[in-house]
């Protein structure tokens, strides 16, 4: 049942955690429903702990939470989903192999008779995209296949099946682009409408402005700041989360840099990497930036990955274009090895030895009950060498 405007849906009273130093201390705070909270502050200010403790993944060392009304202290982010308090973390948790249906319910996939039952998959998954305005998805389509925004939708989309009434968002444009920051943006006045409390997380203050109503400042672990946002510009913003008004910037003249270390020249991928050339000096810091793609790197990194051995001994690879890339210098060999490096897939759970990894993958092929998945999972997990257990899991899992 959504939560009627302007209603105090959580509730945190001098909310702090120790680990070894104390990282958060006396935060005292409140969601409304309905309202869009920006969390902001420098990095190390306590963010990421706020938003942990909320979200169950951290227990508080001091103070207490209420939430609709009740006592609230999960003891873990299952139950707090539980209650309706979600969070999309900036790393999306979802299987690109698998369709948008069953990441939807991967935890919970319709069977019956042992069966999963994929018509009621699909009108599940179909009604769970519509809420999210994505309904034009077909919800058969594998998640690798989408681009990051619909991906991020999706996400949203899983963490609002049952009741949410708080949404945590850290860092959701990151990695987006400008059309996809809209998309975004447009799905947070529908959740608005549906009364659902949103914390957003941030450093982009322009963001923030733009689709928040009220902000909150951490710095060095403590709030400084509580107030609508329409209050503050920019530039007051950048004063409260480093603590001193920003002078004017120190003009340390142009550095002369060095020579050349590395030098590529005219290096081609298939249909990813085009005739690239660039150098990189000593002393400089070169960024190399795709903006539609969630690891930028990807696409030329790995032909220019060093691989360290104990001689440093490098080996250059030909590009298919006949393209040259070297390292001139800093190495006692000279030579550079150019290595086709594929990228890691990794599992749901990369370190854990559990039979239920064995048959996530392959939701159709009717292993539903738990009797048969523990069968299953204990004959795929014999090994003759327990003491490889975890690799072997993680070859097992897709982790490479």
């Amino acid at each position: 049942m959504p939560a009627s405007a302007n209603e105090v849906v959580l509730a945190a009273s001098g909310l702090g955690k120790t680990y070894a130093q104390p990282v958060l201390g006396e935060v005292s705070l409140s969601l409304r429903a309905g309202e869009v909270l920006a969390l902001t502050g420098e990095n190390g200010a306590g963010k990421s702990t706020l938003s942990k403790l909320i979200s169950g993944l951290e227990v508080p060392t001091t103070g207490h939470m209420t939430y609709r009304g009740q006592a609230y202290a999960p003891g873990s982010r299952s139950e707090a989903e539980r209650l309706g308090v979600r969070m999309v973390m900036q790393e999306l948790n979802l299987l690109p192999t698998l369709t948008v249906a069953e990441n939807l319910f991967l935890d919970n996939l319709p069977s019956r008779f042992g069966w999963i039952s994929h018509k009621r998959l699909r009108q599940l998954a179909t009604a769970a995209m519509a809420r999210v305005g994505l309904d034009a998805i077909d919800p058969d389509t594998p998640v690798g296949e989408l681009g990051i925004g619909h991906q991020q939708m999706v996400e949203i989309a899983r963490n609002l099946i049952g009741d949410c009434h708080v949404l945590i968002l850290d860092e959701p444009t990151a990695m987006l682009t400008a059309r996809e920051v809209a998309l975004l943006f447009t799905q947070i006045e529908r959740l608005r409408a549906r009364g659902v409390a949103i914390v957003y997380i941030s450093h982009r203050l322009e963001e923030l402005q733009r689709v928040a109503q009220r902000i909150v400042v951490l710095r060095d672990g403590k709030l400084v700041c509580d107030e609508p946002i329409q209050r503050y510009s920019s530039a007051e913003l950048v004063n409260l989360m480093v603590g001193r008004e920003l002078g004017e910037h120190i003009d340390l003249g142009r550095r002369q840099l060095g020579a050349p270390l590395l030098k590529v020249d005219k290096l081609c991928r298939g249909d990813k990497v085009r005739e690239v050339s660039f150098e990189v000096r000593a002393g400089e810091i070169f960024w190399h930036f795709r903006p539609d793609r969630r690891r930028p790197y990807r696409a030329v990194a790995p032909d220019l990955w060093c691989r360290s051995r104990r001689q440093r001994r490098y080996r250059a690879r030909p590009t298919a274009a006949g393209g040259k890339h070297r390292l001139t210098q800093g190495c006692s060999a000279g030579r550079y090895r150019a290595d086709n490096r594929r990228p890691q897939r990794r599992g749901p759970a990369v370190d854990a030895v559990d039979q239920r990894q064995h048959c996530i993958g392959q939701p159709g092929r009717g292993i539903a009950g738990r009797r048969a998945r523990w069968r299953s999972g204990k004959s795929l997990g014999r090994t003759p060498d327990p003491g490889h257990a975890h690799s072997q899991c993680r070859r097992a899992a897709g982790g490479g």
